[in-house]
């Protein structure tokens, strides 16, 4: 029954596989096997025809160690006798051949040739509780199937094998096939070949409505136009497929589409995650991915500027950008944490993200003991985090370093602001023939001081104290208006009134406290003089201090202290007759208060200790410290300095303007960190210092490449590694066929499933590395352009027995659109999506509230407006502890952490998001109009053409029947509840034909909804 669809060498390797079992197996495995050789018979067929075919045999009935003996001893013993020696049990590993076959004193673990005298087997066949392995604590079980399956393996001498993913990657010869004619390129071949083998043929090709809207998905993520598939589906160019092909590839939608597979990797967000989730300036590094998949940068270089962009030879804005691929980790800003402890997180993130983007490898799990299934120690894994502990950034809440880009018009602002700051520089740090005279005076002036006459301070009032959100707030927000302070008039601040009070016992010299936490208080005096003066004060503030001068702000110093005296110096302009002071005081918390002092010399202390030094000792920096204070202070440069702050001022308000993103920064060889394993993971118990290296069980460092970031990057390209090509074109298949011919992205280790078409990989994995160089664009049009792809969705019953899974890609998978792309179709067949590309992140309707949970204040959702309203989903803000819920539905990631893949769901939630969410209702109520505008005069004709719109291929008689007729019942009912009909209709009810009712026009939304909710709509296939 089963034979007679194998190929002859199959129903050969049946028969060898009956003798083996006959001639090889014990009495007493023919006994577990019920003693009947139909039980034979059918596990042969199992092994040759399963679902999965995952265990299917090669040769002449030999079993592979790789396909079907390492998954046994991987799930069921590794952990308790694998590599990790902190939790082997009974010293003993079967990992390896040495270790599983050595003498533990007249008996062996395995003895190769004799399952019979195999420890093993004794152990896994016991039925005493305390002997049988695995232990029944440990829920695993050996079953029938995969104790034959060890029995043959060591009668055949237990041969081990390197795991098939670090072997080094060779170009597999193609198949020989019976359906020679069906391949377009060598991916059929080997697709065609484990079909023969199973009995199946592929089926037919889609159509070309089909395949016109597979490829604008697939490639772009949009749908095409009834236009663009009439032209395709007509043309008689027998490239037309290529042709489409290639045109889509080289649309600018394409780097969109493509970017939002790597930002699951690159766990990209817009906010910087934890608790608090402070929104994060980080949008450049999008749109540099989506540049980098349009211009087709080569997926080696790709690699290289994301991980170690900064560290190449004169580095452009684009590669330092491109670093910030590993500044996506989380930041904790929350109070009390500690910086290295998120620091060392983050750099460990950074370090299970590379291996699992670029190799596949579970690394993370090495991170506190020896990974128990793959060859990584716990030291490899610290050799490792050496790479990435060498970074300037800890978690501080600035997030620096950070990379600036302003755009044209601002960098030539900057240039003109930044040469007339050299110039006021340079006049007022030079001292000239017109200056020296009057340094020679104030000199003077300071070692035998005049006394001060003539001034006199009126007693402080004080305003306040006003709250702020925090410190930053209560530094920068002005509460009172520094041109117009009058102590007998209140205060208004928003919606409160703050009163001058006066207050006496506020003295000179001495520090006084304030009350109130985050928050500002302002203290204000006159001072009167008889003649025009220069004299200055000492400040001491708890925490930041600003001083006000007859209306100019002459001192701004935000910083966090406890206060003291002499701790700022501020010279006064005093001009004859009244001067008005103010000074604001801003505090954090834990703490509040200021200090005042007019000084007796016009210098602070260090300088007037200085001047009465003897002149001809004083050391060449001494005499510099005097010189730069005479000139920060003369009165002669009063004018220039005001300027210089003026236009620095200016600057620096353009410079926080200008977009600045988080990047990769390497520390200097002077500040570099030693790097040490973490006992446990705990960041406070190190354990012995590491060096920077990689895992010995892979490819060796590259000759000559630097012990760093770049020199790290430049191995994961290396051309003997055996796993960035195989993980790389494997993500690519998964994009397109649903699934990975590794169906494990995220595992291509020992506990990873095996790859479905081993040989088809490894030739797509060196075709791509080898023969296209990294060329990514071209890879996906390889795939594509294959008869694979291009195979029609449909579901043939008898295939589907065999292979219920399409794990042999006997026909096209109908796959749910991704959470972007459903929003992307939505906006697109409506009419209202922007095809603006780059910029900020934006803010599309979402329900309302949703942000009232955020703790750190930022808490609203500021609806966009205009096309921002609709763009594509890749540039919805993404805020990691508040996701935008209707992609969340769909399974896109909140990217706390790296997503390989994203395992889709099947919710009645997504139904309620399509039908319901805002955003999808405008897309309803916007399709609606557009099916009125340029559907056609008859019902018929609008309703074909919104089918045609939604789903690119002629709709059938019967589905427009269905829809006339609920369409006529919507009517019927919106007749009769006209407020109804204007809610359905909201803010697009001015967009409706004017000609149609209230009630036509709603029947049109609901109509249109169901359009959109068709499962031809939201599935590719």
């Amino acid at each position: 029954k089963y034979c007679a669809k194998l190929s002859h060498d199959a129903q050969q390797d049946c028969s060898d596989r009956l003798i083996c079992y006959n001639s090889k197996l014990e009495s007493d495995m023919i006994l577990q096997m019920n003693n009947t050789i139909s039980t034979v018979l059918q596990r042969c067929a199992i092994l040759l025809m399963g679902a999965g075919l995952a265990v299917s045999r090669s040769g002449a009935g030999e079993v592979s160690f790789n396909r079907d003996v390492r998954p046994i001893l991987a799930a069921n013993c590794y952990s308790c006798h694998g590599p990790d020696a902190s939790s082997r049990e009974a010293d003993l590993r079967l990992d390896s051949f040495k270790d599983s076959t050595v003498d533990l004193g007249g008996y062996k673990a395995i003895q190769p040739g004799n399952a019979g005298s195999s420890e093993i087997i004794a152990r896994i066949e016991s039925t005493d509780p305390d002997d049988v392995m695995p232990p029944p604590k440990t829920g695993h079980k050996i079953t029938a199937d995969q104790l034959a399956i060890l029995k043959q393996w060591i009668n055949e001498g237990a041969d081990y094998e390197e795991h098939w993913s670090f072997v080094p990657v060779t170009r597999p010869t193609l198949p020989e096939i019976e359906t020679s004619d069906w391949p377009r390129n060598g991916i059929d071949f080997f697709v065609a070949s484990r079909l023969e083998d199973a009995g199946l043929r592929p089926t037919p090709e889609a159509d070309r409505y089909t395949l016109i809207r597979r490829l604008y998905i697939d490639l772009i993520g949009l749908p095409p136009s009834w236009e663009e598939v009439e032209k395709f589906v007509h043309d008689p160019d027998p490239r037309a497929y290529e042709n489409l092909v290639d045109s889509l590839l080289d649309n600018p939608a394409y780097g969109e589409k493509w970017a939002a597979m790597w930002l699951d990797l690159a766990r990209y967000a817009d906010s910087a995650g934890y608790g608090s989730d402070p929104l994060r300036t980080i949008w450049k590094y999008r749109d540099w991915v989506i540049e980098a998949f349009n211009r087709n940068l080569p997926y080696d270089r790709f690699t290289i500027e994301q991980i170690a962009g900064d560290l190449l030879e004169n580095p452009t804005p684009d590669q330092n950008i491109a670093t910030a691929f590993h500044r996506n980790t989380k930041t904790n800003t929350e109070g009390g944490t500690d910086d290295e402890e998120f620091r060392t997180e983050a750099v460990r993130d950074r370090v299970d993200t590379t291996m699992q983007v670029w190799m596949g490898v579970t690394m993370g799990c090495a991170k506190c003991h020896t990974h128990k299934y793959d060859p990584i120690s716990i030291t490899e894994y610290y050799q490792f985090y050496d790479f990435f502990n060498q970074t300037a950034d800890e978690d501080r809440p600035n997030e620096e370093p950070r990379f600036a880009t302003p755009t044209p018009g601002q960098q030539q602002q900057l240039d003109r602001l930044d040469h007339r700051i050299a110039e006021l520089r340079r006049v007022t740090s030079t001292i000239d023939a017109g200056l020296q005279t009057e340094f020679d005076a104030w000199k003077t002036s300071v070692r035998t001081p005049p006394e001060i006459t003539g001034l006199t301070l009126s007693e402080w009032y004080q305003a306040g104290p006003f709250t702020a959100e925090n410190f930053d707030k209560a530094h920068s927000t002005d509460f009172v208006d520094a041109s117009k302070v009058d102590p007998s008039k209140p205060v208004t601040y928003g919606e409160k009134d703050y009163e001058w009070t006066l207050r006496p016992e506020f003295g000179d010299g001495v520090v006084h406290n304030l009350s109130g936490d985050n928050s500002a208080t302002y203290l204000f005096r006159t001072i009167s003089s008889e003649e025009d003066a220069y004299r200055f004060v000492s400040l001491g503030s708890d925490d930041s201090v600003q001083l006000w001068f007859n209306g100019k702000r002459l001192h701004n110093n935000k910083i966090t202290r406890g206060v003291s005296p002499d701790q700022d110096y501020v010279g006064l302009p005093l001009e004859k007759g009244s001067n008005q002071l103010l000074l604001k005081i801003a505090n954090g918390n834990g703490g509040y208060g200021f200090y005042f002092d007019i000084k007796e010399r016009n210098a602070p202390d260090d300088i007037v200790e200085l001047l009465l030094k003897d002149e001809s000792t004083l050391q060449e920096d001494e005499q510099g410290k005097i010189k730069s204070f005479f000139l920060d202070n003369t009165p002669s440069l009063r004018k220039e300095r005001a300027e210089l702050a003026s236009v620095e001022s200016r600057r620096r308000n353009l410079q926080n303007s200008v977009v600045t993103t988080p990047v990769m920064q390497e520390l200097p060889d002077d500040k570099k960190r030693q790097s040490h394993i973490l006992l446990k993971g705990n960041f406070l118990s190190k354990g012995d210092p590491v060096e920077a290296g990689v895992p010995s069980a892979f490819h060796d460092w590259p000759e000559n490449a630097p012990k760093n970031r770049l020199g790290l990057a430049h191995w994961l390209v290396d051309d003997e590694n055996p796993l960035t090509a195989r993980v790389a074109v494997n993500r690519f298949w998964s994009r397109l066929f649903g699934r990975g011919l590794v169906e494990t992205e995220e595992d291509f280790g020992m506990q990873g499933k095996m790859p479905t078409h081993p040989r088809l990989l490894d030739w797509m994995a060196w075709t791509f590395q080898h023969e296209m160089d990294w060329n990514i664009k071209k890879f996906i049009r390889l795939l594509v352009t294959s008869s694979t792809y291009r195979q029609d969705s449909r579901v043939d019953e008898q295939s589907a027995k065999v292979d219920p899974r399409n794990e042999l890609y006997w026909r096209m998978s109908r796959i749910r659109l991704s959470a972007e792309l459903i929003r992307d179709q939505g906006l697109s067949v409506s009419g209202l999506l922007s095809h603006k590309q780059l910029g900020p992140s934006v803010f599309p309707p979402q329900p309302d509230g949703l942000w009232r949970a955020a703790f750190n204040g930022q808490r609203n959702w500021a609806t966009s407006e205009g096309e921002d309203r609709y763009r594509r989903g890749i540039y919805t803000f993404l805020r990691r502890t508040i996701p935008y819920p209707s992609m969340a539905t769909f399974d896109a990631p909140s990217r706390e952490i790296c997503t390989l893949r994203r395992l889709p769901t099947n919710t009645p939630l997504q139904a309620f998001v399509t039908m319901n969410d805002p955003a999808f209702v405008e897309m309803s109520q916007a399709f609606a109009a557009r099916i009125q505008k340029e559907g056609g005069s008859t019902l018929e004709d609008r309703i074909r053409f919104a089918l045609r719109a939604a789903l690119s291929r002629p709709p059938s008689d019967e589905q427009v029947q269905i829809l006339v007729e609920l369409f006529q019942s919507e009517k019927d009912f919106y007749t009769g509840n006209e407020q109804e009909a204007a809610k359905l209709l909201g803010r697009f009810a001015e967009w409706m034909p004017g000609d149609a009712s209230a009630a036509e026009n709603a029947a049109w939304v609901v109509l249109a909804n169901v359009i959109l909710n068709l499962d031809g709509f939201l599935m590719k296939g």
